[in-house]
């Protein structure tokens, strides 16, 4: 069960900056599970779905749900804090130091 905590740690970080580093500070669902599959923290589509729509209720994202399959996500400025490690939050790894 830790490992599953830590995975789903590491998922919501790696969707935040990933929002973050966007150019508009947003993504869609598809670009989001790319991004995951890549750092080895890949997902089904409903996991995806749970990530994001935590994210959203704990006020880190936005969503636009276009489809049932498509959403568009948005970072807040709240998310923002978080992915640059100014907020620690409790069911988000905190990030390492840039440089």
């Amino acid at each position: 069960m830790a490992l599953l905590e830590v995975k789903t740690e590491h998922q919501r970080i790696s969707i935040l900056v990933a929002l973050k580093e966007s150019s508009n500070y947003g993504a869609n669902s598809s670009m989001l599970a790319d991004v995951l599959k890549r750092y080895s923290l890949g997902c089904s589509r409903d996991q995806l779905k749970t990530l994001l729509n935590w994210l959203e209720q704990n006020g880190y994202i936005t969503l636009d749900k276009l489809t049932e399959n498509t959403w568009v996500a948005r970072i807040t400025q709240s998310g923002i804090d978080v992915a640059e490690g100014i907020s620690v939050v409790p069911g988000i790894k905190r990030p390492g130091p840039r440089g």
